[in-house]
């Protein structure tokens, strides 16, 4: 990997001046204002990661992220490569188009909502992947980026909730959802976000657990997992969630790039 983690570390002692990057969606055309010793971070990722759908979070994780970098007196740019209703299987597919074009130096990997996904009302019963097929696309994934000279990071999966728009079509008793408890939507993302763990243990890759951290912060009185989820939709961060999600990688990138 080029060095400008260092050159950022002996610059940050010298000048506070931070460029502003650009935020290029996966086909943007735009080009960035800041010279390549930026830092440059690709969030790939699927709608939990993408901005401007309608009903979205105000702001996702990536542009927060950013931001709190840039706070910090990083001289950085965060593209964002989320797309709606894909799979870790499609990441790979398009990896080179939307990340590896970009020569990042970091690149964060957020799947398995999608990845567990029964379309029950296409008449399947399985997911859309297997575990299996899971783990295989998160490890191309690592082996491909890092042949770049690119750093992963995984996050796992946010926990959903049942909610008005999502989940009817997971009703038949025969795929062993439970509606009477309030986690029974995840009964097979709960799988997917421990393969996550697993292969980033394997991998030896930073892992953000969003999962256990949302999870633990519904566990504390007084607090809901409804804070961090959009209300009525219970399945995407709102601006809440995604300002501690930002706030939480903020920490691991710089610890990073201070070495430790």
């Amino acid at each position: 990997m080029p060095d400008r983690a260092s050159r950022w570390l002996r610059g940050m002692a010298l000048s506070g001046l931070v460029l502003m990057g650009c935020h290029l969606a996966p086909d943007g055309q735009a080009s960035s204002a800041r010279g390549r010793d930026a830092i440059r971070i690709v969030a790939l990722g699927d709608s939990t990661t993408e901005a401007g759908w309608e009903g979205n979070a105000r702001s996702v994780y990536p542009e927060r992220l950013e931001a709190a970098l840039e706070a910090r007196g990083i001289d950085v740019e965060v593209i964002n490569a989320g797309i709606s209703n894909t799979t870790s299987r499609q990441a790979v597919e398009r990896l080179d188009a939307d990340v590896r074009r970009f020569d990042p130096d970091y690149a964060i990997i957020q799947f398995g909502i999608n990845d567990s996904w029964i379309d029950a009302s296409q008449g399947r019963t399985q997911p859309r992947l297997t575990l299996d097929e899971f783990s295989d696309s998160l490890k191309t994934l690592i082996t491909t980026l890092r042949s770049d000279g690119a750093k992963p990071i995984l996050m796992t999966p946010n926990p959903m909730r049942w909610s008005i728009m999502y989940g009817d079509e997971l009703k038949d008793p025969a795929l062993g959802f439970d509606f009477e408890d309030p986690r029974g939507i995840n009964r097979l993302l709960d799988a997917y976000a421990q393969r996550v763990r697993d292969v980033a243990r394997q991998q030896n890759v930073p892992l953000l657990d969003v999962s256990e951290r949302f999870e633990a912060y519904d566990r504390i009185p007084g607090q809901s997992i409804h804070d961090l989820l959009i209300d009525g939709d219970e399945m995407h961060p709102n601006d809440a969630g995604h300002a501690l999600i930002a706030g939480w990688l903020t920490e691991i990138l710089i610890a990073d790039l201070a070495g430790k």
